[in-house]
């Protein structure tokens, strides 16, 4: 059985979430979106699509990319997960409404991961808004490998 972990990233968190997720599903492998967007989804049993969520959206290359490749995504054994700070229930309800409701109710596994802000791969105006909205003053790492591992299992 084939898989592929499709991730898009901005700041890095979300490929960090798929290079710990592809360790836990051995031979699994990755594709950052950017080179992935000619990938043949045929030669994969398994699919998982990751997004870096900002201001409660993901990329519109992602969200095409999904949009586009949706009645392939279909017939696969699908996982959907995000990279975001936010936690319980907007964590959630940000998951819900980045996906399309068939891509979303498909899903065998669909889950928030956690994320990072990394002043150091931040320009001046990404670290005044998240210090402004955020109230943060410095990096945070809030990966939670824990959510990880219960994603991976459901694919074993």
């Amino acid at each position: 059985m084939a898989t592929v972990i499709i991730y898009s990233t901005r700041h890095g968190a979300t490929k960090k979430c798929a290079e710990l997720l592809k360790f836990k599903l051995f031979g699994s492998e990755l594709a950052d979106l950017k080179e992935a967007l000619d990938l043949q989804l045929s030669g994969y049993d398994t699919v998982i699509l990751g997004g870096s969520i900002q201001a409660g959206k993901v990329k519109g290359a992602f969200r095409k990319y999904c949009e586009k490749n949706k009645e392939e995504l279909l017939k696969k054994k699908l996982g959907l997960y995000i990279c975001c700070m936010s936690e319980d229930k907007q964590a959630e309800d940000q998951l819900k409404n980045n996906f399309s409701p068939e891509l979303y109710e498909k899903a065998l596994a669909k889950d928030y991961f956690g994320g990072i802000f990394d002043f150091a791969k931040m320009n001046f105006l990404e670290r005044f808004i998240i210090k402004k909205v955020a109230k943060v003053k410095e990096s945070v790492f809030k990966i939670k490998e824990d959510r990880i591992t219960k994603f991976a299992e459901k694919f074993k």
